[in-house]
């Protein structure tokens, strides 16, 4: 499992799996241990582990810290001072951000959807991350302001003058853009309602212990065929890759290849941004049953249909060409072409090349299976097998400069077992006549 937070662009275990990963680290950073990438089994592993055992979360407050009263100091931003004193601007200690799966995104819009953009609840969870990083500011820069913030959280925010005094060259000269002065907006809101406290003091973000539970529940609660659902697009795009690795010695010959394959891996595309989360349950319901059955339809078919014509194309180069290098040649790659659409196609050699009498064989072989003939009754000799419609045609043709000659006159004949049909063309020469 990759390292790091869910990623949504896998499937929904994948994601729960590293969750689960996530909230383990966290759990044994919080205890005192080494980060995952920072264990180690070798003799290294005693003198990287670290000699202080304290639950404390961060460092010390360091003299200065003591003397202002502020803490969760992190270092200073450059050379930028306050807006409204000589203090250096300090960045603050902060809490990890909140790593979430794709089910839980689509959850947390659901409920913002629900309660309404105005409603104080969903303001709440949307400005929970944002309130935690200005109360770890407040902390470190005790006379800090909004202006201070925004410098540091948002510099876009930050417009700065025209540089009216070169004796203070720290950007302190500017004004906040239009959306944060728009009064009421969320940001004036929680940084009035944010008191000074450091990240060490404030309630987690992240609970890892409930967020593990959950992962361990939603996989304890599901069935292996439901399981086996949360990686259905993950193993249609494997399908298709594994499709079009196998069959790309035969892309010269089946028709429209490189068509299907970009058909298949769009439409795998799509489905697989489709919600499988919707529905009665995150791993059943109406939702999932629809999703599955629009990869059976819309994706299921044509991969099946694709492998049957490279597995046709496979069989045909094995069983004409004897050897390798005859179907690697453009007559041979022609003949097999027009053989799998259906097509009439002319031999390369003719009827009397070995090509032919291995077709020959071929359909004596497929007669003997209709029939169910015996070997004695067809040891006579290969033959082929009745033809299923006849065709004769007489074609008349002369010279039409000269006085009297005849024009040309065509007439075909066609006969079926349960039709009979006559096609002509016939002329006159109108100049002589």
């Amino acid at each position: 499992v990759a390292s790091g937070f869910p990623d949504s662009r896998t499937c929904l275990l994948h994601q729960k799996l590293q969750m689960l990963n996530v909230c383990m680290e966290r759990r044994t950073l919080r205890d005192g241990g080494l980060p995952f990438a920072m264990r180690s089994t070798g003799p290294t592993a005693a003198a990287a582990a670290p000699t202080d055992q304290s639950d404390e979360e961060f460092f010390d407050c360091s003299d200065d810290e003591q003397e202002s009263g502020a803490t969760g100091r992190l270092s200073r931003l450059g050379n930028m001072l306050l807006v409204s004193s000589d203090e250096p601007l300090y960045i603050p200690v902060t809490q990890e951000p909140v790593p979430k799966t794709e089910d839980q995104l689509e959850d947390d819009a659901e409920v913002m959807l629900k309660l309404g953009p105005g409603s104080e609840l969903c303001t709440q969870m949307m400005s929970a991350s944002l309130l935690s990083d200005m109360e770890s500011f407040k902390a470190a820069n005790p006379a800090g302001q909004l202006e201070d913030f925004i410098r540091w959280y948002s510099p876009r925010d930050w417009i700065e003058d025209e540089p009216v005094d070169e004796q203070d060259p720290f950007g302190r000269k500017g004004h906040l853009s239009a959306r944060m002065l728009i009064p009421g907006n969320t940001w004036q809101t929680v940084w009035e309602g944010a008191r000074a406290i450091p990240a060490r003091r404030q309630k987690r973000l992240f609970d890892d212990t409930r967020e593990a539970e959950k992962v361990l529940h939603f996989l304890e609660s599901r069935t292996i065929g439901q399981i086996a659902q949360l990686t259905m697009a993950t193993l249609f795009h494997v399908g298709v890759l594994t499709l079009t690795a196998n069959a790309t010695p035969e892309r010269a010959v089946v028709p429209a290849f490189d068509e299907l394959i970009d058909r298949m891996t769009a439409a795998c595309c799509r489905l697989s941004r489709e919600s499988w989360t919707s529905g009665s349950g995150a791993a059943s319901g109406p939702g999932r049953a629809n999703s599955q059955t629009k990869y059976e339809q819309q994706l299921l078919a044509e991969m099946m249909q694709l492998e049957c014509i490279v597995t046709q194309a496979r069989s045909l180069r094995r069983k004409l060409f004897a050897a390798p290098g005859e179907s690697s040649s453009v007559d041979a790659e022609k003949l097999l072409q027009g053989l799998l659409q259906s097509h009439e196609t002319d031999l390369p050699e003719g009827a009397s090349s070995a090509i032919a009498g291995r077709l020959m064989v071929l359909f004596a072989e497929a007669k003997r299976a209709a029939n169910e003939q015996s070997d004695q009754q067809t040891k006579g000799g290969n033959s082929l097998p009745d033809p299923i419609e006849k065709q004769f045609t007489l074609r008349l043709s002369g010279n039409t400069v000269s006085k009297g000659a005849g024009t040309p006159q065509f007439l075909r004949a066609i006969l079926m077992p349960q039709e009979f049909r006559l096609c002509g063309a016939f002329s006159r020469n109108t100049t002589f006549y």
